[in-house]
């Protein structure tokens, strides 16, 4: 959402994601115990994380060789429903300590004109200003704090992205042009490459791979029921393709590369090759499927509906806010609007008679989600 500010209007920022060293195995189970009792937490519940805690064995494996067991004080299990609770607690008692050293920092950590300055999900942390120099001072701070509650900050790897449209004469170090081949576009974040297009095409790669891994299932014929192999399709294939595609913010060209990707698979799986033909409508009336760009569409409605239902100071709240505030207050760019989500997201509201350009309208959107079933059956998927 913020890249479609940038994108629409005559702004950018700068962005670093730090990287912290085996995050879950370094924090301090006494700061666990002393977070859950500041938060309000009963005794049973404090007592119950002390227990659950305790007696951690655990073995290191080097190769082949495998050491002894020993019991480790430090850290919280992975792969279970606790451990991520228990790591965000300790990362948000050492977020809270960088604000209280850094008094630019505000807390909650909102800029004053609405912009959202940090964001976190799971070990991944950013921080976001306009300024590259501040956030070039905060690194020491952070290395400095984290360090105290134990956990580590891996100064290589951490990035710093400038988030801008560069001017047409730009060029980078070796004299390239830089206009729309900015950092930020090659930029990952949570596993999803920041520019549509370029994601779009790394995930159809990633779908062919993970198509190609299932060849025999796919030419067993009737040997397994279409159904069945749709499914496997669904699980194994389809999840691959639409990875976050939710705020996928595309021109039509590129999307209907998704469309002919999946219409192929569902060929394959279809066991119709050439010179055998098929219409696209009766390819998806025997699979049982609509266009993928239909899904996508559905996908970024029910994010919209969950956005605006959560809380105030939630960072994607405030990121779309923002881009309702700066559709007037910042100056927009020159020449044809460039594709982002949110003219997309805007365009999805228009079909209902309904707009995002003001505040007001902002918080009656929010009323409208409210009703999570009403919100639900207002879009409804079209068949070719």
């Amino acid at each position: 959402m913020l890249v479609s500010v940038v994108l629409r209007k005559q702004y950018e920022f700068h962005k670093m994601g730090i990287d912290m060293s085996s995050a879950f195995d370094t924090i301090k189970r006494s700061t666990i115990l002393r977070l859950l009792e500041n938060a309000g937490c009963s005794e049973d519940d404090v007592r119950l994380v002390r227990l659950l805690l305790a007696n951690t064995c655990i073995k290191v494996r080097v190769n082949s060789e495998i050491s002894m067991e020993f019991v480790s004080t430090d850290g919280s299990f992975q792969g279970d429903s606790l451990s991520g609770a228990l790591f965000t607690l300790s990362l948000a008692g050492a977020l809270y300590h960088v604000r209280a050293v850094v008094p630019e920092r505000p807390n909650p950590p909102i800029s004053n004109t609405g912009l959202p300055i940090e964001w976190e999900y799971s070990d991944d942390t950013d921080f976001l200003d306009e300024e590259r120099q501040t956030l070039d001072a905060l690194l020491p701070v952070c290395k400095d704090v984290f360090h105290e509650w134990n956990l580590f900050i891996n100064e290589d790897k951490t990035e710093f992205v400038h988030f801008h449209v560069a001017g047409r004469e730009d060029t980078d170090a070796d004299g390239n042009l830089l206009l729309g081949n900015e950092s930020w576009r090659f930029c990952k974040s949570l596993g999803s490459i920041l520019c549509s297009t370029a994601d779009i095409s790394h995930r159809i790669a990633l779908a062919q791979s993970a198509f190609q891994t299932y060849t025999k299932l796919w030419l067993r014929g009737t040997r397994i029921p279409l159904e069945r192999k749709l499914v496997v399709y669904e699980a194994q294939v389809l999840s691959v393709l639409l990875y976050n595609c939710s705020s996928w913010s595309a021109p039509k060209a590129v999307m209907e590369k998704l469309n002919t990707c999946h219409r192929g698979h569902l060929r394959h799986i279809c066991n119709i090759h050439y010179p055998g033909s098929i219409s696209n409508k009766e390819l998806y009336r025997r699979c049982k499927s609509v266009p993928i760009v239909e899904r996508v569409r559905k996908a970024r409605w029910t994010l919209l509906g969950h956005i605006l239902r959560m809380d105030d100071n939630c960072p994607a709240v405030l990121a779309l806010r923002f881009a309702v505030d700066t559709a007037s207050s910042l100056r927009g760019r020159r020449g044809r609007p460039r594709t982002n989500l949110f003219s997309f997201i805007q365009a999805d509201l228009r079909e209902h008679n309904m707009r995002l350009h003001n505040t007001d309208d902002f918080y009656e959107l929010r009323e409208v989600a409210s009703d999570r079933v009403k919100w639900r059956n207002m879009f409804q998927i079209s068949n070719v």
